[in-house]
């Protein structure tokens, strides 16, 4: 995976530039829930999961262990801070899991396809470590959705990046399905990010974002200034949505 969340003071910029509001944590869980039935799962791989934003979630829906595998220190120790029962913190990478074949019924990966330094080699130890009946959760920005995102048009470095890393849907879809899988649900989720364009701002301010991360210094305080300025002339008050893709695969039956 991506070098980018192994900086200093990363993760607890990431903590509150990717905090999400109770209600849209609520709505990403019962997203999967209806697709993934509680009993029938016994343990989650939250893989690419850093400080365990989601880790907590997901061991309440499901109700089973959490184990988080995450290629930064300072990330996963950011997440033992929190002190979860039932979850546990790896240090790994999505090409190298250091889990047994078949040990995990479910594989949550929240905005971490566009990091991964070999795909191919990942979600095939992706299905190593799935269960012959579990499935594969893929949430993530693509660009066609991030065509909705408003402030990385105002920040020009990064909206080269994303050009260049971001997938679009079909490149997910097609990825994945090349490694063993089939693709049981795709849809576009719109979830509340901040419930104000004040909020927006300072989420942003966070450079807590992998695009933002890349930029350089100079590029990233030019761009801040403009989203000042726009947050500025937006109506007071008003939450500010944002469109995440939810992809799920099941392993084909020839999977070995």
């Amino acid at each position: 995976m991506s070098e980018t969340y192994k900086k200093k003071d990363t993760a607890k910029r990431y903590d509150f530039a990717r905090a999400l509001p109770d209600e849209t944590s609520a709505l990403w869980m019962d997203k999967l829930r209806q697709i993934v039935p509680r009993q029938a799962i016994t343990q989650v791989l939250d893989l690419g999961g850093g400080t365990g934003r989601f880790a907590r979630l997901l061991q309440k829906t499901y109700e089973c262990p959490v184990i988080v595998l995450d290629p930064s220190e300072e990330m996963l120790q950011q997440g033992r801070n929190r002190g979860l029962e039932n979850v546990t913190w790896l240090g790994g990478s999505a090409e190298h899991i250091p889990l047994g074949a078949g040990s995990v019924d479910l594989v949550w990966m929240s905005q971490v396809f566009h990091h991964l330094e070999n795909p191919s080699l990942a979600f095939q130890e992706v299905g190593r470590v799935l269960s012959p009946t579990g499935y594969l959760a893929v949430r993530n920005g693509t660009l066609e959705n991030d065509a909705e995102i408003e402030w990385i048009g105002l920040f020009p470095g990064a909206k080269q990046i994303e050009k260049e890393k971001i997938p679009s849907q079909a490149g997910i879809v097609n990825t994945v399905c090349q490694c063993g899988f089939n693709v049981t649900k795709m849809q576009t989720v719109y979830q509340l990010f901040a419930s104000s364009y004040a909020e927006y701002y300072e989420k942003i301010s966070q450079r807590g974002l992998s695009l933002l991360i890349s930029i350089s210094d100079k590029a990233f305080n030019t761009g801040l200034l403009k989203l000042r300025e726009w947050a500025d002339r937006q109506p007071q008050n008003q939450p500010v949505y944002e469109p995440v893709d939810l992809f799920v695969f099941r392993k084909k039956q020839s999977f070995t």
